[in-house]
């Protein structure tokens, strides 16, 4: 199982959290996707391993900017 973390900006309510988690969700092998737009983040399980470029353009794709962020999560 894989689990990526993402720094997205721009949410800034409830709505924008179950834009980004909606639009994560929906990337064929995510089997999670838990977004906290307070601390502006999202954490992404999968069964397999997903291209960092398909995890931020589906985040794009639903109005945000986003980057993965790489190394040890915590």
């Amino acid at each position: 199982m894989a689990k990526i973390k993402l720094n997205v900006e721009g949410m800034k309510c409830d709505n924008c959290k179950a834009k980004v988690e909606k639009a994560l969700s929906e990337i064929e092998g995510v089997t999670s996707a838990s977004v906290d737009p307070k601390k502006g983040t999202a954490v992404v399980e999968a069964d397999r391993q997903i291209p960092d470029e398909v995890l931020v353009r589906a985040v794009v794709d639903a109005g945000f900017k986003a980057k993965v962020k790489h190394g040890l999560l915590g």
